[in-house]
């Protein structure tokens, strides 16, 4: 008996957005946001992010879309698409726990003080809080996607580029992404 393989996609940014800045400024990584899709390149895809455009805070799990006329508004924004293969059972818990946390979406929170805890390599892991990268490693590692050999907490946008079993399949401007 085979086991069919479906696939995950992890998007990668850099937004324009002063929190992504001072993200980039002190780490100098090329990507400082992660999504997670489990629905083809054309999205929706899943993180821990601001609710409102133009608001920073609250933030929490949102979806997001990745459709032309958002490409087009964000056009220059740097982005790097990864895909992963997984067998069917792995696929099916993700697309179960993603869509039980997303059911429940009011009661996560943006994990700030961890995502400042990541920079210093201190994991601090928080009940229902999540920052986007700690979100879609705890996610991946959890259903047994993949082994990061790191713990969840510490992993930044920008770790995902070292990920093995990650294979990009896009890289550069999100306004171009196919």
């Amino acid at each position: 008996m085979s086991c069919e393989e479906k696939t995950v996609y992890i998007l990668l940014t850099r937004s324009e957005t002063w929190f992504s800045r001072l993200i980039h400024l002190a780490t100098d990584d090329r990507y400082t946001h992660a999504s997670i899709g489990l629905d083809g390149p054309s999205g929706p895809f899943y993180s821990f992010a601001r609710k409102y455009e133009h608001f920073a805070l609250p933030a929490g799990l949102v979806e997001e879309r990745v459709e032309p006329q958002i490409r087009a508004g964000r056009g220059e924004t740097p982005c790097c698409l990864y895909e992963l293969k997984v067998p069917a059972p792995v696929y099916r818990r993700l697309r179960r726990q993603l869509g039980s946390m997303y059911a429940r979406r009011e009661k996560y929170r943006y994990n700030l003080l961890g995502a400042l805890s990541c920079y210093f390599n201190r994991p601090l892991p928080r009940e229902n809080r999540y920052f986007c990268s700690q979100f879609a490693a705890t996610l991946l590692e959890n259903c047994g996607a993949v082994e990061l050999g790191k713990n969840p907490d510490l992993i930044r946008p920008a770790d995902f580029c070292q990920v093995k079993q990650l294979r990009p399949v896009y890289q550069g401007e999100l306004g171009r992404l196919p």
